[in-house]
């Protein structure tokens, strides 16, 4: 375990567009069996509620089109997402293991888990996001971005289900195709702006079983304040936590902890780390070296005034007490 200044590198903005294969939905595939179109597929409805519960879409792609003043909630993971043409809708939007894509549509509010999150020709939409990789926006106007805190039973194992981490999140760190100038096509959302500020709670039958709620303290995804502290603190601390079983709870439990004093959390990260980085990373230092190559690490990056401090000592009671086996 480490304690130092430090920034994690950003996700670069540039990327080679390439144009790839048209997808092959599962509907389209002879081995479909009993899978039916309309059960993927929400399309030119008008003024509906509309439920997909654990179990219903599990792993498929998902399109919603043609939508008018309709609620929309996808309480699964899934394999691709679409949304296009839809006016006055509000949609949730369970862990995505690609892309999410929302296009051509105005006034509406998304949440949603995802490795990939791209905008094009939208206006005045608000997006609460968990996002592996940088979101995109194209050709759009009055974007408002928040990190998405969210839980209901079975949405831990969606996210492993669909391969993303809860630790990964860039919510804020936007990339605009189309910026404009002395402006911006976005802005991001603070912690008050909490998702059912935007978003109706479920109120079905079908959905009492899984305990919904936005809480930030049982949150499967962190609230990080991301850009928005950017450099509003000089005093920067990041914690690295080794791989091992109990790491995820360590950082969870520091938190929680670190929520109490006036540190903000920036950002988390979890990635693997090789013997050269790792080097870099602590300033020369390979008595590290043997650790990393056991897995990923969580890094944690906390600002504040006399946030290593307060880090230090918040760490040294977890471990005394409660994770006295973390490397």
């Amino acid at each position: 375990m480490g304690c130092l200044f430090s920034y994690f590198f950003r996700p670069s903005a540039s990327a080679d567009i390439v144009e790839t294969p048209r997808q092959v939905f599962s509907w389209e595939r002879e081995d479909r069996q009993a899978i039916k179109k309309e059960d993927f597929i929400l399309d030119k409805l008008k003024d509906q509620t509309i439920y997909r519960i654990p179990g219903s879409i599990n792993g498929q792609q998902f399109i919603v089109q043609n939508c008018d003043n309709c609620t929309v909630y996808v309480f699964d993971h899934t394999g691709q997402i679409q949304i296009d043409d839809c006016t006055n809708c509000r949609i949730f939007i369970g862990p995505v293991h690609g892309s999410i894509f929302i296009r051509d549509s105005t006034n509406c509010v998304l949440a949603t888990v995802c490795q990939q999150f791209r905008t094009r020709d939208c206006r005045d939409l608000y997006v609460y996001l968990s996002c592996a990789s940088q979101p995109i926006i194209e050709s759009s106007h009055n974007i408002k971005f928040g990190c998405l805190t969210f839980n209901y039973q079975n949405l831990a194992e969606q996210y492993n289900a669909a391969g993303i981490s809860p630790w990964n999140n860039t919510w804020g760190n936007i990339h605009d195709f189309t910026q404009i100038p002395d402006g911006k096509n976005y802005s991001l959302l603070d912690q008050n702006e909490n998702v059912f500020k935007h978003l109706p709670i479920p109120t079905d039958p079908s959905c009492s079983h899984l305990n919904i709620n936005d809480s930030m303290d049982t949150s499967v995804t962190p609230f990080t304040y991301g850009e928005l502290y950017r450099n509003r603190y000089e005093e920067r601390c990041l914690i690295i936590l080794f791989h091992d079983s109990n790491a995820s709870s360590c950082a969870r439990d520091l938190i929680t902890m670190t929520n109490k004093s006036e540190l903000v959390l920036v950002q988390t990260k979890c990635y693997s780390v090789n013997d050269m980085s790792a080097e870099r990373l602590f300033s020369g230092n390979k008595n590290y070296n043997s650790l990393v190559t056991k897995g990923p690490v969580i890094g944690l990056e906390f600002a504040g005034t006399n946030c290593i401090e307060t880090c230090q000592e918040i760490l040294k009671n977890l471990i005394t007490s409660k994770y006295q086996n973390l490397p």
